[in-house]
């Protein structure tokens, strides 16, 4: 299988594979450096902030940049 096959499904036209790996790193790197479950919500939303960020520096569009208003609706 490879990685195109991972990302066929779709919620909203966003990959899932895509959502559930980046939460899976967020929560690696919370226990990594030792990130309260206090805080684990603001971090994951930082790190949501940040892929947003990154996406829109490299001018990469993504579904969820086009949702918020960044980018054009990506080519599919």
């Amino acid at each position: 299988m490879d990685l195109a096959e991972l990302r066929k499904q779709k919620i909203l036209d966003m990959s899932i594979f895509d959502w559930v790996t980046s939460l899976l790193g967020a929560f690696w790197l919370s226990y990594v450096f030792d990130i309260k479950w206090s805080m684990m919500f603001a971090f994951l939303l930082f790190w949501i902030a940040f892929g947003v960020v990154v996406h829109a520096y490299f001018k990469i569009p993504t579904m969820f940049g086009y949702y918020l208003g960044i980018n054009e609706k990506p080519l599919r």
